[in-house]
């Protein structure tokens, strides 16, 4: 099956891009998705990562469904 992952702020720098799609196994969860970018990216271990599945924040044990949309930036803060 197909995701669309999104990347922002520190970690579009660190991937490279701003989006992309991934074939990912059937019974793939999200913490799968990020431990092989962590692999292709080890800069990304060194970042404080926030995840969302389909615009909701999410936990990295969220099952993934085909189409979905993962996305990955730091926290923020503002004042």
């Amino acid at each position: 099956m197909k995701i669309e992952l999104r990347f922002f702020a520190r970690c579009r720098g660190i991937v490279g891009e701003k989006q992309k799609e991934m074939e990912v196994e059937e019974d793939a969860r999200i913490k799968d998705i990020v431990d092989l970018l962590i692999k292709e990216h080890p800069d990304l271990k060194k970042a404080k990562l926030i995840v969302s599945l389909n615009h909701n924040y999410a936990s990295l044990n969220e099952k993934l469904k085909d189409k979905d949309e993962v996305a990955l930036f730091p926290p923020v803060s503002g004042g």
